[in-house]
């Protein structure tokens, strides 16, 4: 339960991170992370790779975003 409780807070806590530095807003980035990770830990029980896993696909869609929005950095 609290390796669980503290992987969400260190998801979100990068991912609100990488949204500052990348798109002046951390809030939704955080948001993705959290309810990624929510999903696949408690509704899902798929436990540390499920975490893992939803944490590659809320990272691969933000590149997808940026590739589409066309930023370089």
């Amino acid at each position: 339960m609290y390796l669980t409780v503290f992987l969400i807070v260190a998801g979100g806590i990068f991912y609100y991170r990488l949204g500052q530095h990348e798109y002046g807003r951390g809030f939704g980035t955080a948001v993705a992370s959290i309810a990624m990770s929510l999903l696949t830990q408690v509704l899902l029980g798929w436990g540390l790779l499920g975490f893992l896993g939803g944490q590659v696909v809320v990272l691969a869609a933000l590149t997808f975003y940026n590739m589409r929005r066309g930023k370089h950095s």
